[in-house]
């Protein structure tokens, strides 16, 4: 079945839609489907969950969940691809993201030593809190087309579990915790909008 691209939506269309969605996707009940609720934490979303939960809502509104692209993010956090492209930037050298793996403990200050080492990069004072700050920059605007709720993340907050692990698994939790069911309602709520497909004033 295609979508209605021609329908009008309201706000609270959408959001009983995307609760229905939701139930119907995760096996959830619906009373748990409130909106401050996370997919992953609160409701135990899996990978396939959020397969589902995509094409139900292509399929309801003709808008595209971009949960690929956020598995992809986190893909490339962890094997330190955009800390490649950070310090690349940086220090105009290009070290593979392979090399960096290697480096241990997996922090900033690790890894500077070790360029400083090997490639010569020079050191100075504060140099890993400046790169971990530049990482997280990065990292967050990467996700800013995401329904990720990224509001009130701020970059030294999200800096503090990277400073300690570069693979923290905190950090990739704080993150998919901000997928609530708000959040999906109000990208589905954006995407319309932006097409003209959403009532005014509801």
């Amino acid at each position: 079945m295609e979508p209605d691209t021609a329908k009008i939506w309201t706000r609270p269309e959408v959001r009983a839609t995307v609760g229905k969605l939701i139930v119907e996707s995760l096996g959830v009940d619906e009373a748990d489907v409130t909106a401050d609720a996370t997919l992953i934490r609160d409701l135990g979303a899996e990978s396939i969950d959020f397969l589902d939960l995509s094409y139900k809502c292509q399929q309801t509104f003709a808008v595209d969940l971009p949960m690929r692209a956020i598995q992809e993010r986190r893909i490339e956090w962890r094997d330190l691809s955009v800390l490649a492209r950070v310090l690349g930037e940086r220090y105009r050298i290009t070290v593979p993201a392979e090399e960096l793996r290697m480096v241990a403990p997996a922090t900033v200050g690790a890894v500077l030593e070790h360029l400083a080492a090997k490639h010569g990069v020079p050191r100075s004072a504060g140099d890993a809190h400046e790169v971990i700050g530049a990482l997280v920059v990065r990292m967050l605007a990467d996700l800013v087309r995401t329904p990720l709720d990224l509001a009130d993340l701020t970059v030294d907050r999200f800096a503090g579990y990277l400073e300690k692990n570069l693979h923290s698994p905190d950090a990739v939790e704080v993150i998919m915790n901000r997928l609530t069911v708000r959040a999906v309602t109000e990208y589905i709520v954006g995407q319309l909008a932006a097409a003209g497909r959403l009532a005014p004033g509801t």
